[in-house]
């Protein structure tokens, strides 16, 4: 027969049956979804490593400079081919100096102005020119050193458009001279002298006719009479600078 007491006394040894927790299994507690967003919180940011951050600003700046270099080399091929002009690369070509045609007279010594350059190693060549110019009548300037490109002229005169007459006079005084216009005011004329320079004309034989100045080495305009133009002038024949050297002694 059985004991009607053995159930109550098995109730009272292991008690109750507890009811079972969700948030665990096996004595393990589950992880929910509202643990992780409380661990992983980010406030709507998602936080890099800092390397990745470098990976990714390395990839940025190398795609940029790939991007530069095509653009460059393409832009340089365009210029070359002449398909892309750059006004500050592009270089203003001189208009070609012909030589003055027009006829003017001779004036008088005394009416000329000029200054007197020395482009040689002769020292004082051009004090002495001028102070022989000065017994002349003229009225000697500025006296110094001056480069010429090719010094073996005998001379170059210089003068603006108002000066033709005097720089006229001027090349009847030294013969085999050669003329160049610039884009002074006046009539003040500049006698560049090279290593070809021999003297003055003797002041008695200077021809004092009207003429017109003498560029042997300038393209000129064929005039009406002969229709020929003078052998060109080569870039070695004109004044390399403006400035003044040292004094001439």
């Amino acid at each position: 027969m059985t004991d009607p007491e053995r159930p109550e006394r098995r109730k009272r040894l292991f008690g109750r049956r507890r009811p079972a927790d969700p948030s665990t299994l096996h004595g393990q507690k589950i992880v929910t979804s509202d643990d992780l967003r409380e661990v992983f919180d980010d406030g709507g940011e998602v936080e890099y490593l800092p390397g990745y951050r470098r990976r990714i600003l390395h990839g940025v700046v190398l795609t940029v400079l790939v991007a530069m270099i095509i653009t460059a080399v393409l832009l340089a091929l365009a210029i070359a081919r002449g398909d892309l002009t750059v006004p500050f690369l592009e270089t203003e070509e001189d208009e070609p100096f012909a030589c003055p045609t027009q006829v003017v007279n001779f004036p008088a010594n005394e009416d000329v102005t000029v200054n007197v350059y020395n482009s040689t190693d002769q020292g004082g060549l051009a004090g002495s020119i001028a102070d022989q110019l000065r017994e002349r009548g003229y009225d000697v300037g500025e006296v110094g050193n001056r480069t010429l490109n090719n010094n073996s002229v005998t001379a170059v005169v210089v003068s603006g458009t108002d000066g033709l007459a005097s720089a006229l006079n001027l090349q009847r005084t030294i013969s085999e001279t050669e003329y160049l216009q610039d884009e002074r005011s006046g009539g003040t004329v500049d006698v560049v002298l090279g290593r070809g320079f021999a003297g003055l004309v003797a002041a008695g034989e200077v021809d004092q006719s009207s003429g017109r100045v003498s560029c042997p080495r300038l393209n000129s305009v064929p005039t009406p009479a002969t229709g020929t133009a003078t052998p060109p002038v080569t870039p070695e024949t004109e004044p390399a600078t403006e400035e003044p050297a040292e004094q001439d002694n």
